[in-house]
């Protein structure tokens, strides 16, 4: 049984800044070409795979809620040990209340933890399934008239938000790969291999001096894969450092919210229903809001991509852009 999410609770990155409201809905614009070109690439990989009989696999880590790292409502809530209980992942909000609800469209295929891919602090790890219509562009280009895409979601420790953060790096790089599994021995190529990446928590990247990403791209595959980061405030950390043709930036946020598996719903759905920057910005959204019961114009704004008029430009807080300029710079790629 899932926890409905108390109404005391609906944003937990109060501990880096004043609650601030959603921000308001923004006009979409045409997305830079370059940009474009990004986002078909990455189609262009997924449209090969599922022609050669492959599903589209979405990689989410979620480094559970915990107290010792930001408040997360109450003891219960924040218990980083016990995703059973946790706000990310045991909630209506979270994995199991959102991917597992009545008539989401998803089936379950696994319910394991880490010892499925030799990693303790992993502590449950599951997977959905979800057969979809291949849209029309997709089909013209080889893809079969039907697909299986699988989320792969693995609750991290919340203690240890650096290992899922600095694992979240490696995979959207293709640094690490690792097969799941299922009871029917269809093995899954997650990880490093899987079409989409996401991280779905807190915004680890506030707490760090800086985060080194040039490391991790040194280590690099050629393969493109969608980048999505559901977590206080992304874009301004991760917009000028991490997208181009391999990193596809899926979705980024531009404000406070919840780490919603409802958000990440919305924008693969988007992705996987051949849409562009601006279908996706709106399913993760439009995700948000269903989830949350909020009015979609009230949250829009948090969410951004390409298509999003703010692409590129700084954040409304200045304490958040003179951190993520030190981010910046640790790259050499201070504007």
């Amino acid at each position: 049984m899932t926890m409905r999410i108390p109404r005391v609770v609906p944003i937990v990155c109060a501990a880096l800044a004043a609650l601030a409201a959603l921000a308001p809905a923004t006009a979409d614009a045409a997305p830079p070409a370059d940009a474009e070109g990004w986002l078909d690439g990455l189609t262009d990989r997924v449209v090969a795979d599922l022609a050669a009989g492959k599903p589209l696999v979405v990689q989410a880590h979620v480094p559970l809620c915990d107290n010792d790292v930001i408040p997360c409502g109450n003891a219960r809530l924040g218990d980083g040990d016990r995703p059973d209980r946790n706000l990310y992942w045991a909630t209506t909000e979270g994995f199991l209340g959102w991917f597992g609800r009545r008539g989401g469209g998803w089936q379950q295929v696994l319910d394991t933890d880490g010892a499925a891919i030799d990693e303790d602090h992993v502590l449950d790890l599951r997977v959905w399934r979800r057969e979809l219509t291949t849209p029309a562009a997709w089909k013209r280009a080889g893809a079969p008239p039907r697909f299986t895409m699988y989320v792969v979601a693995q609750a991290w420790r919340g203690e240890q938000i650096h290992r899922a953060f600095t694992h979240y790096a490696d995979d959207l790089y293709g640094v690490t790969t690792h097969a799941v599994t299922l009871p029917d021995g269809t093995k899954i190529a997650a990880g490093g291999d899987a079409h989409i990446v996401a991280y779905v928590g807190h915004n680890h990247l506030m707490d760090l001096a800086a985060f080194d990403w040039q490391a991790v791209a040194k280590r690099a595959d050629a393969r493109p894969r969608g980048a999505i980061a559901i977590a206080c405030h992304t874009a301004i950390y991760m917009q000028d450092i991490v997208p181009g043709p391999r990193q596809v930036p899926l979705v980024l946020t531009r404000d406070f919210l919840l780490a919603s598996a409802a958000a990440l719903d919305g924008a693969v759905l988007g992705f996987a229903r051949g849409g562009d920057y601006a279908a996706i910005r709106k399913g993760a959204a439009a995700g948000y809001a269903d989830g949350g019961d909020k009015p979609l114009a009230r949250v829009f704004g948090a969410f951004s991509n390409p298509a999003d008029k703010r692409w590129g430009k700084p954040s409304y807080s200045r304490g958040l852009n003179l951190h993520a300029e030190v981010h910046r710079a640790a790259q050499g790629t201070a504007k």
